[in-house]
């Protein structure tokens, strides 16, 4: 007998997504930084393994109106810079901000942190992520 799938998990009206984990061995910031050419996160869970030189880059998905989905509002997406002596740039795509800052700025998470980044809101153009930084 097949085993029937979880719901995703709910507090009151509001249903979070269920998303994989990045399973491979770590994704690799963008040499030289920006957000332009920013490696692309696509799971929920994500390890960047390398990042060579101080604010080489990654860039958050992009918000979404569709429930349930990683970018939509309400959904999370984990970082951890876990193996590298450099502190990693984060970028939100397209127009969208992270903590209200510009969004060609990005936010810095150092070395050995992790950062969980929550998809606050999104006006149909614009959307907003809200940062939590490990001690």
């Amino acid at each position: 007998m097949a085993a029937t799938p979880a719901s995703p998990p709910k507090i009151g009206s509001l249903t979070f997504p269920t998303m994989a984990a990045n399973t491979d061995t770590g994704i690799t910031a963008y040499a030289g930084g920006g957000q332009t050419s920013a490696t692309l996160l696509t799971a929920q869970f994500n390890k960047v393994a390398t990042v060579a030189t101080a604010a080489d880059s990654v860039k958050l998905p992009q918000i979404s109106a569709v429930p349930n989905t990683l970018g939509a509002v309400g959904s999370s997406v984990i970082v951890r810079n876990a193996d590298s002596a450099d502190s990693l740039q984060v970028f939100g795509s397209g127009t969208d901000t992270i903590n209200d800052v510009a969004t060609g700025t990005g936010v810095a998470v150092a070395a050995g942190k992790t950062a969980i980044f929550i998809c606050h809101s999104w006006n149909g153009t614009v959307g907003n992520w809200y940062m939590v930084l490990s001690a």
